[in-house]
């Protein structure tokens, strides 16, 4: 749809808001073509770890070990394979001119989170392709915790396998990507 938008009204800001479920697996092959291809959107990626809206099932992002409803006993990689890291892929395609993983748990999070937002919007408004912007999340309702103890289990859990920050910063075509 974005890219439809974006094609139509080039003139127009476009961005989309995408949780894991819809972004890392129903839409990831629309997701990837779409970056690849450099269309001219800002990409907001919510990632929690599960299908949050729809009773907290395993998504492509569930760490291996977490609980959801239908993983009762943890992800187990044997029978469901790794957690997928799409932002680490969308990094890499040459569509993207800026990629990046944020988070906001603290009040100096969301300003790190904030800023990146600003500079992903500049980069679409200065028509410099995809910029892509994963906030990594929780879902406390979801996750069966408290806000504080959701909060906690995400920077143990979360952040060591999703680390926040740049990935990516460059001028549209150039594959430049941070390690």
């Amino acid at each position: 749809m974005a890219t439809g938008i974006s094609r139509l009204y080039p003139d127009n800001f476009v961005f989309t808001y995408q949780g894991d479920g819809d972004l890392a697996s129903i839409g990831a092959g629309e997701i990837i073509h779409a970056c690849n291809r450099g269309e001219n959107i800002l990409v907001v990626f919510i990632n929690n770890g599960i299908y949050g809206m729809t009773g907290g099932q395993m998504a492509p992002t569930t760490l291996e070990g977490m609980v959801t409803s239908t993983t009762p006993f943890g992800r187990n990689v044997d029978l469901n394979g790794y957690p997928l890291k799409i932002t680490e892929l969308i990094a890499q395609l040459p569509g993207t001119s800026y990629v990046t993983r944020q988070s906001v748990e603290t009040a100096g999070a969301v300003r790190k989170c904030k800023k990146a937002l600003k500079k992903a919007i500049d980069n679409v408004l200065a028509k410099k392709g995809t910029s892509f912007v994963e906030v990594v999340s929780t879902c406390n309702s979801g996750w069966k915790m408290t806000p504080v103890a959701a909060n906690n289990w995400m920077v143990e859990n979360m952040f060591p396998f999703y680390p926040l920050g740049d990935l990516k910063d460059s001028v549209k075509g150039e594959p430049v990507v941070k390690n």
